[in-house]
């Protein structure tokens, strides 16, 4: 592979300049995806926390939910 100009730039340059950026917006993303899983584990945990200390209004809940919708299913 030849190398080029453009600009000022060699095409072996560019080509370094756009690996190092797709390498950094790998990471981010990769480090945005962990926190999101942590964030979604704590509030899961949380979550299942009030259902074992409130378990009959849980349940409540979840027969409100189910006859909302299976009002709506039935329209």
């Amino acid at each position: 592979m030849g190398s080029y100009t453009q600009g000022g730039l060699t095409g072996s340059q560019t080509e370094r300049d756009v690996r190092e950026a797709v390498g950094t917006a790998q990471e981010k993303f990769g480090e945005t995806v962990e926190q999101a899983q942590a964030l979604a584990q704590d509030q899961y945990d949380k979550f299942t926390a009030s259902i074992r200390r409130n378990p009959l209004q849980a349940a409540g809940i979840a027969v409100g939910i189910g006859f909302v919708l299976a009002l709506l299913a039935r329209r």
